[in-house]
């Protein structure tokens, strides 16, 4: 027997009796003490029936504090003991706390057996936590009927008996299984139920479980908010294993906003903890969401394996519905590394019919594997089927969430597409992604909108394919712009105030600062490295939840051409669209709409990237003379090969040049390709139109800011603000990040001179250094009414990372989103010596009231400095 480890000398002198009972009752709420405690009897004079209850305690505490593996010893010792001495009631409840670890370790069907056996031995009134329990292992394993048919049977004997805890456990329980069926608003009133009898009785341990549940049901209902607060609350009274299973819970909750990879990352770092603690049925589950976390960033080879690995461990465990779904992702993984063969579309077949009635969205999108390899293979009406049949399983859902529906759209508008009815396949594809840009901007925060908007991808891609069959460029060029940035057309509002994030962001400049100095001087930067991750992580979460409400832009017409060549004028606006991997050009010029082929888009690509690394060699000087002029060559090179692909093609006019990117384009340093006349590159035309139409008036405030650490910042600053008498002017300590940001709130014009940082890892840590530290995307989201003119004076400032449906996010992409008309930043590295020459020149221009394209053409005449480009309008 082991020994006590915690002196308890008023507790110990109990009757033993006591002693077990209150080791039980704590073993929920502080295992620590229940261990102490059944040990205390263990190791004293005890009767059986009292040493079987401290051994179901001590398997209770033990599996809290080192999960359920290690507890299963202490829970056979109490079978044994209850056995040997005949002990009908104490050898039933044993054989329950046993059944539970069987279950959790992955034995799902022995610790059904294990259970059937208890209820054999009870009667009457004595069955109802047996009742409860077997409910939770048919849920387990798949069984719902069964399993609310058990939950039926068992509430009114623990309503007779006042069994709290039992009637607590049966309400989660049955939320959870009543979620899973689609059952929400029943599953949301369990667990009221839940809080008011654990309210009455004074039972605090079911809080976090009860929030951690409630997580759950809003996640199902696609309330992805909803789900993230519910699950902070719960984090806070938590165990250890009840943290790591909110951290997977909270991962569930990040993919299903469309951040995958933030989750997969979480989900890798708990999952050895979990399977090491023998929470083996858990982990199971847990590697099948790593899969489809996979499976969502294209990594079909990591997907197939993880989901395998889970789908075995379902097989081992006897639970066939999650075995279903499990091989359901693996079939997807096969389908999105290009198989199209007879066997894939049978098997998908199969499983769909198998999944329909548990998990119908699975079902669904399995129908859709079918009907895209019936279509790849030239049988349009089995595949016409398939896609009928997939948007069906949808619609018999009551309230189906936001993705089921577009996901039911897009089968819709490919069945209209292979039947030939293509205006109902285009407004079939609208309405799905109409339902998709509500439903990202009902997020709030900035990464969740733009990653939920990749939600609409196959929506997008295929309204591009149907808008390229049409051989009519404006259509092309209309649809792209429904699909290009819509994020962007979202605009956040301003977040209430927090204290909590605003303290947050403080330390993170203050730590950002120790950093720097430690690196500086070659002391160990791991610590801080450390606490500047932490707390990266806790801002972006603390973000999340405050999910600020959205200002809802046009979603289905943003740009009609005949509107947007108006407002051109004699302008000319060149839009590159890419479509499955070729790309096009769209351009546009008094009433002509013309589409254009290009080819080599790879060649472009590599291009690009060589271009990017001569400018960076070039701009900080790296290697030898030689090496530099090296560098130069292959500068000079790339920036031919890139006019000659991507603008010779296309015969422009001699006029000024609109141009939207799309993909890798968005770090194309434009105005080194176009000499000859100025360029505005603006992340899409509604964004650019929108602009320009603005009639937000001019207050003629100006503010001119140096950040620390840059040679020339204080040159080029009081050269710049003796161009605006009533220039405010901030500089060294005064250039802090609170007064940067209450000087750029609703000024006309804004210039600062910084090293600017891009964070391709975190974009909305992108930052510009100032005098306390970085003013990140976060900190520009507090502005009430953003500049209307910022001139960035920064290294590759103007870069943004894409998402798919070039959705941006970086600092630059912020500003324009919010309102800022025209941004003037680098998208590659620049010279610093040549920075200030080039600032000045670009606002002798500017002050003169040019305006800003044509401010930097000129400028760039007089200068040549390639980086800087004129974003938004000018």
């Amino acid at each position: 027997m082991p020994r006590a480890r915690t002196p308890l000398p008023a507790e110990a002198a109990a009757p033993a009796a006591e002693a077990a009972a209150a080791a039980y009752a704590a073993s929920g709420t502080d295992p620590h003490r229940a261990r102490a405690l059944a040990e205390s009897v263990l190791n004293g004079p005890a009767q059986p029936a009292d040493a079987v209850l401290a051994l179901r305690a001590l398997a209770l505490a033990t599996r809290r504090l080192a999960g359920p593996r290690p507890a299963l010893r202490h829970a056979v010792r109490a079978v044994q003991v209850a056995r040997r001495h005949g002990l009908i009631e104490p050898l039933a409840h044993a054989r329950m706390t046993y059944a539970a670890l069987l279950a959790e370790t992955g034995r799902t069907a022995l610790g059904y057996e294990e259970c059937l056996r208890a209820a054999a031995e009870l009667r009457g009134v004595q069955r109802g936590p047996v009742l409860a329990q077997l409910g939770l292992l048919a849920a387990r394993i798949g069984d719902t009927e069964a399993a609310l048919r058990y939950y039926a049977r068992a509430l009114p004997l623990l309503r007779r008996t006042a069994d709290v805890h039992g009637q607590c456990r049966l309400y989660l329980n049955r939320a959870n299984t009543l979620a899973y069926a689609g059952l929400w608003d029943a599953a949301e009133r369990d667990l009221r139920r839940a809080a008011e009898v654990a309210n009455c009785a004074g039972l605090a341990e079911y809080r976090s479980t009860i929030a951690e549940n409630l997580g759950f049901v809003r996640l199902r209902r696609g309330d992805v908010l909803g789900a993230l607060r519910h699950l902070d609350i719960a984090i806070e009274d938590a165990d250890p294993y009840g943290r790591l299973a909110i951290t997977c819970d909270r991962a569930e909750a990040l993919l299903v906003a469309g951040l995958a990879g933030e989750a997969r990352r979480e989900l890798e770092q708990a999952i050895p903890q979990l399977a090491a603690a023998g929470f083996a049925i858990d982990a199971a589950e847990w590697h099948l969401l790593a899969a489809r976390a996979a499976l969502a960033e294209g990594d079909w080879t990591a997907a197939a394996d993880r989901a395998a690995h889970a789908a075995e461990a379902f097989r081992r465990q006897r639970r066939r519905s999650w075995e279903l779904l499990a091989r359901h992702v693996l079939l997807a993984a096969r389908f999105g590394g290009g198989e199209r063969s007879g066997r894939l579309r049978a098997a998908a077949r199969r499983l769909a019919a198998e999944l329909a009635g548990r998990w119908p969205e699975s079902a669904a999108r399995a129908l859709v594997i079918c009907g895209e390899i019936e279509a790849a293979r030239r049988r349009a009406d089995q595949a016409i089927g398939y896609f009928h049949d997939a948007a069906a399983l949808v619609v018999r859902h009551r309230h189906p969430p936001a993705q089921w529906r577009a996901a039911a759209y897009y089968a819709r508008a490919r069945a209209h597409t292979l039947s030939g009815n293509l205006p109902a396949a285009r407004a079939s594809l609208r309405a799905g992604l109409r339902i998709v840009r509500e439903y990202a901007a009902s997020l709030g925060a900035t990464d969740l909108r733009i990653s939920a908007a990749a939600f609409g991808r196959d929506l997008a891609e295929e309204g591009l394919r149907l808008a390229l069959r049409s051989g009519r460029p404006s259509v092309l060029l209309e649809w792209s712009e429904i699909a290009r940035a819509t994020a962007l057309r979202s605009r956040p509002l301003r977040p209430p105030a927090d204290p909590e994030l605003a303290a947050d962001l403080a330390e993170l400049r203050r730590v950002t600062g120790l950093l720097a100095d430690a690196i500086a001087v070659g002391e160990d930067a791991r610590p801080l490295r450390a606490r500047q991750t932490e707390l990266e992580n806790r801002i972006r979460h603390r973000a999340r939840l405050l999910g600020q409400q959205v200002w809802r832009g046009e979603l289905t017409a943003p740009c009609r051409t005949p509107v947007l060549a108006a407002a051109l004028g004699d302008r000319t606006l060149v839009a590159y669209v890419a479509v499955d991997g070729n790309l096009f050009a769209v351009t546009v010029h008094g009433r002509r709409c013309r589409l254009t082929a290009l080819p080599g888009y790879r060649e472009i690509r590599d291009e690009l990237r060589s271009l990017r690394f001569s400018m960076q060699r070039i701009a900080h000087r790296h290697g030898s003379a030689a090496a530099r002029s090296a560098a130069v060559l292959a500068r000079d090179h790339a920036i031919d090969r890139l006019r000659a692909l991507l603008l010779a093609p296309l015969r422009l006019p001699d006029s000024e040049l609109i141009v939207i990117p799309t993909g890798d384009l968005h770090a194309v340093p434009w105005s080194a390709l176009v000499d000859d006349r100025p360029v505005t590159v603006a992340p899409a035309a509604h964004l650019w139109l929108g602009s320009v139409r603005s009639s937000a008036g001019r207050n003629h405030r100006v503010t001119v800011v140096a950040g620390p650490r840059l040679a020339h910042a204080d040159t080029e600053i009081r050269a710049v603000a003796a161009r605006y008498p009533r220039a405010q002017v901030l500089t060294a300590e005064t250039a802090t990040v609170g007064a940067v940001r209450a000087a750029m709130d609703g000024a006309d014009l804004v210039h600062i001179a910084a090293h600017g940082r891009f964070r391709s890892d975190n974009p909305l840590f992108s930052a510009i250094e100032l005098a306390d530290g970085p003013l990140t995307v976060y900190d520009v989201e507090e502005l009430r009414r953003p500049p209307r003119v910022l001139v960035l004076s920064a290294c590759e400032s103007g870069l943004s990372a894409v998402h798919p449906g070039d959705e941006l996010m970086g600092l630059t992409a912020a500003l324009l989103g919010m309102g800022t008309r025209t941004v003037i930043a680098s998208v590659c590295p620049v010279p610093d010596d040549l920075t200030a020459d080039f600032m000045t020149e670009f606002h002798r221009h500017f002050a003169a009231r040019a305006d800003a394209a044509a401010a930097l053409f000129a400028a760039r005449n007089a200068i040549a400095c390639d980086g800087f480009l004129c974003l938004g309008a000018a």
